[in-house]
């Protein structure tokens, strides 16, 4: 009898279609480009989100498809990526940080990437600068000055359309937040998460959960 030739239980890898090996290359690529940038923020001692915490903000956006986001502590981009890789080109992202060197460095590093993309970089303060801003917004990500969590919060919720999500970074902070264990250098960062997260908890407006990626993130939906 003449021994079949189906080679259906291959190994799939084996049969791989053009279009996977594009894309397989493609996230090779981005891989290493990304963790080349990486390597660079640590060289610079330059504070930036974990990849785990950014591969979420991706499939968030992802699920969201926001059209309209606020980053609030954009530093020189490497969270950013993650947030407008997936952003239409009808859609806008407004990044804001202290740190105008930073953020020069995220506008070049964004924009010679997603060139086509509304995209606008803005230094300085976000606790004035927010209630400056004209748009509403359906995504929001917090990763700036922690003390003022609480701040960012309150300002941003006349910004949220019903149903945005906004996700704060670094809600365990190292575990102190639950430890009560923080020095006098993180005494100031401690107590802005923990009124950032009792303003969110008790807050009727809000719905929200939390997740142990990286150094924790609180999200929360927008429920008026």
């Amino acid at each position: 009898m003449q021994k079949s030739t189906n080679n259906s239980r291959l190994d799939p890898y084996q049969t791989k279609t053009p279009t996977t090996t594009l894309q397989l290359d493609s996230f090779l690529n981005e891989k290493k480009v990304l963790g080349q940038f990486l390597k660079l923020a640590v060289s610079k001692k330059i504070p930036v989100c974990g990849t785990d915490t950014g591969r979420f903000l991706e499939l968030a956006c992802m699920l969201k498809k926001p059209a309209n986001i606020l980053e609030i502590g954009c530093g020189i981009g490497f969270s950013t990526y993650f947030l407008v890789k997936h952003l239409s080109l009808k859609g806008a992202y407004t990044g804001i940080d202290m740190n105008g060197e930073r953020l020069r460095e995220a506008e070049n590093f964004i924009s010679g990437i997603f060139s086509g993309k509304n995209l606008a970089f803005m230094a300085g303060n976000a606790i004035k600068m927010i209630p400056g801003l004209t748009g509403r917004y359906d995504m929001v990500f917090i990763d700036a000055s922690k003390f003022e969590y609480p701040l960012y919060i309150k300002i941003i919720k006349n910004k949220l359309l019903p149903g945005a999500i906004v996700i704060a970074d670094n809600i365990f902070y190292k575990n102190k937040v639950f430890s009560g264990e923080a020095g006098a250098h993180d005494a100031g960062s401690v107590a802005g998460i923990r009124k950032y997260i009792d303003y969110i908890s008790k807050n009727l407006g809000f719905r929200t959960v939390f997740f142990e990626v990286g150094d924790g993130l609180g999200i929360s939906e927008y429920m008026p």
